[in-house]
């Protein structure tokens, strides 16, 4: 369980840095879509466009230093339910609104966002269960660390393009605009 652990903690280090750094590069074109949203108010966007990014980064470096893993697991599940709540909102309201996330995205915030944040949460939550009960270091056997690498790799590729992924799986004539 270990390595499971493991893969988590590198998919969430990547993926909360990745994040972190697109919104850092353009806080004024995270700010303006927070105001999509309709429910952050307006003198919110600027400190959160700042905060939310901060998050990120803190948890990324909790979970890359070992004395303090499980901290990071905790903190990174409590942040996904978050991110996990933002798209469910939105979908619920019925708003159309660019999911941020990692720069601009042309893709709607819809079930494939929920997924990939319901995604986010699980491996928080398997992180922290099993650093909570075995511990949060390295584990020592190098063909399981590179599959856990392997692993971590694959789900910060998907997590990061899933727009491109939605898009992928949208019929040719809303992809497209024309019919046949």
């Amino acid at each position: 369980m270990l390595y499971v652990s493991f893969a988590c903690r590198l998919t969430l280090v990547a993926v909360m840095t990745l994040a972190a750094v697109a919104k850092l590069r353009s806080p004024g074109a995270f700010a303006a879509s927070l105001g999509d949203f309709g429910f952050v108010p307006a003198p919110l966007r600027r400190p959160l466009s700042v905060l939310v990014p901060a998050a990120e980064l803190l948890i990324a470096l909790l979970l890359a230093v070992p004395a303090t893993v499980t901290a990071g697991f905790a903190a990174a599940a409590l942040f996904c339910c978050g991110l996990t709540a933002v798209p469910v909102a939105v979908v619920a309201r019925g708003k159309r609104v660019t999911c941020a996330c990692f720069g601009a995205g042309s893709e709607p915030m819809g079930g494939w966002h929920i997924a990939r944040n319901a995604v986010l949460l699980a491996a928080a939550c398997l992180g922290a269960v099993v650093a909570l009960s075995r511990g949060g270091g390295v584990p020592g056997d190098v063909p399981g660390i590179a599959l856990a690498v392997f692993s971590a790799a694959l789900l910060t590729t998907l997590t990061v393009f899933v727009d491109d992924i939605a898009a992928l799986f949208r019929s040719p004539v809303a992809a497209g605009g024309h019919g046949r």
